[in-house]
């Protein structure tokens, strides 16, 4: 299955978690939001499967930045 993410894209098995494609693709475990569409996706939504949303997956990507 094709994920997009930070528009780019990812081939991921079915099964994989929003967590899981955080992890795999080196993002840390703190200090990272996760939007799907134009709504933020709560943390806890994040053990779910990827197969579990409708429509094609699209995802952005943040991470807080320390500094000044």
């Amino acid at each position: 299955m094709i994920v997009v993410v930070n528009d780019q894209q990812v081939d991921v098995d079915e099964q994989t978690t929003v967590a899981a494609l955080l992890q795999s693709l080196g993002y840390p475990d703190r200090g990272v939001a996760v939007a799907m569409g134009d709504a933020v996706l709560p943390r806890s939504n994040w053990t779910t499967k990827l197969s579990g949303f409708s429509g094609p997956v699209r995802l952005e990507v943040v991470t807080a930045v320390q500094g000044g």
